[in-house]
């Protein structure tokens, strides 16, 4: 009885990941993974390659990233700017946990590395903050007050969490988290309820290494909640909505072999989860008669990098490659949130044009009589009109164009069909017209 707990227990740690979403166990099947995946491939080759109007280019972006200077970590960063090559990113936004030891601005990850712009931060006192000076000394302070000196000091913060702190009101902000992937995954509970099952947990390991990032985000859904917030927050003053990948490459499982007829199961942080007899193990997956103390056995990695950062990425306008650039964008709204593991997104466009005059994204203008928003997609799209908040029209094509006549905030969604399902793709940010 004892050995065939640990059995269960064992095969629970294998598939130990994400906490995925609502619908995720429907999306984790073997026909629904090769679905999903040859969709992909399709959209892929139907994808076009647009010019974008104007002088700006659309550069990828990953905020909320970790690596071994957080404790929750080991991340190297060549292995991070590695996979950030392969996912489409230029901009590393990294998010490190505070310590004594180090200096989350001074010895943070900082300059061109391999091509890819390294930004340092810090996830604290409910934002991520990306300071121009070190923060050390003010890490106690309330968030209001932390806000203000980063702000003060050329440094940027967002609202993180949000599901953890809805009510929360700090003026001030660049901005605000619209999607974070661990809070995506937080609210699944079918999964829970299935990780009792061992026969299901097994088959599902197998599919995250056939299917490594269809897997992975199986756990996207609508940020309803997020979405509605941020909407509520703009309503207030603008607030650059932003990705956040929460990256930490630190969900999974290895078996080493161990002596006395032991195998350890350790975390991808090193921790040791259990040992077990390798008896029992064996009966799970043969172990190589040759293998020695100190042999990987298995090794299964949820989350790596490079899947973690292409799920979701915030695509900014630039005017160069550059921290400043970085910062421009950032505080005037000139971005957008894409999943770009169903489809890469750059070449989207949303703008105003009113009395000859174009405003990107993030804009704030006054209405007239010729005020209209344009669009444009890589990829036939489903586009959604929002306006404070409230959907107000619906269309579908590679273009977009609607007439305003009602001053407020006013943004696009971008869904696209995934194999049978509606998935939100693109997220921009608004554009703010008043009345004059």
């Amino acid at each position: 009885m004892k050995n065939s707990l640990l059995v269960c227990a064992f095969i629970a740690l294998l598939c130990t990941g994400p906490i995925l979403a609502a619908d995720a166990i429907d999306r984790l099947t073997a026909e629904r993974l090769e679905a999903v995946h040859q969709a992909v491939m399709k959209l892929r080759n139907a994808r076009q390659t647009l010019s974008r109007p104007g002088n700006l280019i659309d550069v990828r972006a990953n905020l909320h990233v970790h690596s071994a200077f957080s404790h929750d970590s080991r991340g190297k960063i060549d292995e991070i700017v590695t996979a950030a090559k392969a996912a489409g990113t230029k901009v590393l936004m990294f998010t490190e946990h505070p310590a004594d030891h180090y200096d989350v601005f001074r010895d943070g990850h900082q300059g061109l590395r391999d091509g890819v712009l390294l930004i340092p931060g810090a996830e604290t006192n409910g934002m991520l903050v990306y300071p121009r000076q070190s923060i050390k000394e003010f890490l106690k302070s309330t968030p209001q007050e932390l806000s203000e000196i980063v702000r003060g000091r050329d440094g940027l913060t967002f609202l993180s969490h949000l599901e953890e702190r809805m009510d929360w009101e700090l003026s001030g902000l660049t901005g605000v988290e619209i999607y974070n992937t661990h809070a995506d995954a937080k609210d699944e509970k079918r999964l829970l309820s299935s990780v009792k099952n061992p026969l299901w947990l097994m088959k599902t390991a197998e599919l995250y290494q056939r299917y490594p990032q269809e897997a992975f985000s199986s756990l996207q859904d609508y940020p309803k909640d997020y979405l509605k917030r941020w909407d509520e927050l703009c309503q207030t003053a603008p607030h650059t909505g932003v990705s956040a990948n929460d990256a930490h490459q630190n969900i999974g499982v290895s078996v080493i072999m161990a002596d006395e007829g032991k195998v350890r199961v350790e975390d991808p942080l090193g921790e040791l989860l259990l040992m077990l007899d390798a008896a029992v193990f064996n009966t799970i997956k043969p172990i190589p008669k040759d293998s020695k103390v100190g042999d990987s056995l298995f090794q299964l990695r949820l989350d790596p990098y490079e899947n973690s950062l292409r799920h979701v990425g915030t695509h900014l306008l630039l005017t160069e490659l550059s921290q400043p650039a970085v910062w421009q964008a950032l505080n005037n709204g000139r971005a957008f949130v894409a999943f770009d593991w169903m489809a890469d997104a750059t070449g989207f466009d949303f703008a105003a044009e009113s009395e000859g005059v174009r405003y990107e994204m993030g804009s704030q203008l006054m209405l007239s009589q010729e005020t209209k928003l344009t669009g444009q997609s890589p990829l036939h799209a489903y586009w959604k009109l929002v306006r404070n908040g409230k959907l107000v029209s619906q269309s579908d094509g590679t273009t977009f164009e609607a007439s305003v006549t009602d001053a407020g905030n006013y943004r696009v969604e971008l869904w696209l069909n995934l194999a049978g399902e509606d998935r939100i793709w693109i997220l921009s940010n608004p554009i703010f017209i008043s009345k004059k």
